[in-house]
């Protein structure tokens, strides 16, 4: 089963994003709020996939920056990422870098499932054994 981490500051987002995920057969670790040793959590969850927000947290934890921290690392340098925001200008802002970046989709707020489930289908069919441990 594909483990799938879910980043985000917004508990009843989180819970909706969890049920979608676990009912489609995703093992998934939600992850609700700036805690230290972030970094530490998310690599804790071993995930297959992180889903985290563009402004989770605060200035020190934006979602952009968690993902260069990590894969800054060697064992999650290639960890696909679905990036969320409801902030469509910083995402726009962002787009020339995100178009460069391998293994990495920007979903804008209100999403469709359908449209979160094949960006994960996407990210995770092109990878043999992606875990981030």
């Amino acid at each position: 089963m594909l483990r799938l981490t879910v980043v985000n500051d917004n508990p009843e987002l989180l819970e909706l994003i969890g049920e979608i995920l676990e009912g489609n057969r995703y093992a998934t670790t939600l992850i609700d709020s700036v805690q230290d040793q972030l970094l530490q959590h998310i690599c804790l969850s071993e995930p297959d996939l992180l889903m985290i927000d563009l402004r989770h947290g605060d200035e020190a934890h934006h979602g952009w920056e968690i993902v260069q921290q990590l894969r800054g690392t060697s064992a999650c340098e290639d960890l696909p990422v679905v990036l969320c925001s409801a902030d469509i200008p910083a995402l726009n802002e962002m787009e020339p870098e995100l178009q460069t970046a391998t293994g990495v989709v920007a979903l804008r707020l209100p999403f469709e499932i359908d449209e979160l489930l094949q960006s994960i289908r996407r990210l995770i069919g092109r990878r043999e054994a992606p875990k981030c441990s």
